[in-house]
């Protein structure tokens, strides 16, 4: 990815919970999987993944894991107080932290370069088609 360094910060509905970010993120989509829609009670979940050491999480969330697809864990953390998703960490990306645009106060910055899932997606969620679109989700790029 080229060099998009990102500084911004938001936090949860009643913010009691902050996540900042600084860095080049390593990947920004937008995932049509069905418990992103659940998650997001939307069509799909925009989001940023970062490296684990480019992100400032304050406050004490919640989780919640579940298998995916492939048979990784993911965990879904939000606020126990008012509910918001503040970030998440999948078992086949370690040291990676998937971080919901919504969150954040400044998004004009979020381009995503890929969508996930497009098997799932409903014909009223219309994304990005210049943009690689994946049936499911595409291994990860070789470390």
């Amino acid at each position: 990815m080229a060099d998009n360094n990102i500084k911004t910060a938001g936090s949860c509905l009643c913010g009691n919970i902050t996540v900042a970010v600084d860095g080049t993120p390593m990947l920004m989509a937008q995932c049509h999987c069905r418990d992103c829609q659940k998650a997001s009670g939307s069509g799909h979940m925009s989001q940023v993944f970062m490296p684990e050491e480019m992100v400032e999480i304050s406050g004490d969330a919640t989780g919640y894991s579940s298998t995916t697809d492939s048979g990784n864990t993911i965990t879904r953390y939000f606020c126990p107080t008012c509910g918001g998703r503040v970030f998440g960490k999948n078992t086949l990306r370690k040291g990676v932290v998937a971080i919901p645009v919504g969150l954040f106060e400044n998004r004009a910055w979020f381009k995503p370069n890929a969508v996930v899932y497009c098997r799932n997606r409903d014909d009223w969620d219309v994304t990005d088609e210049s943009i690689p679109n994946f049936d499911a989700m595409p291994p990860p790029p070789p470390a």
